[in-house]
């Protein structure tokens, strides 16, 4: 009786980080800029073009859909990678999700 009396006391388990949670839009936000907007600019290109699949199956553990999609339509990621946004297609938040930016 007495140990689940201290059960009732216990302290919850420590929250995660954000990192070990997986991953946040600062991460996908690298992640595009490293794995699609750098290899574009040192090649010379005048736009590059990604989808939310892309960047969900390149990170691992794969992310949810709607994070990537905010992650890439906040003005952050435009200012960030140095980019302008030419165009969006695809659903609002899913895996057809498709920017073409315009490399500055």
């Amino acid at each position: 009786m007495f140990k689940s009396l201290l059960n009732l006391f216990k302290r919850p388990a420590e929250a995660k980080t954000a990192e070990e949670r997986g991953a946040t839009a600062d991460n996908i936000r690298k992640y595009a800029k490293f794995n699609f907007v750098t290899p574009a600019r040192q090649r010379g290109e005048k736009r590059v073009t990604f989808s939310a699949m892309d960047i969900h199956r390149g990170l691992h553990p794969p992310t949810a859909y709607p994070l990537i999609c905010g992650a890439i339509d906040a003005k952050k990621f435009a200012e960030f990678a140095r980019l302008e946004l030419v165009k969006r297609e695809g659903v609002k938040q899913g895996a057809s999700a498709k920017w073409t930016f315009k490399v500055l």
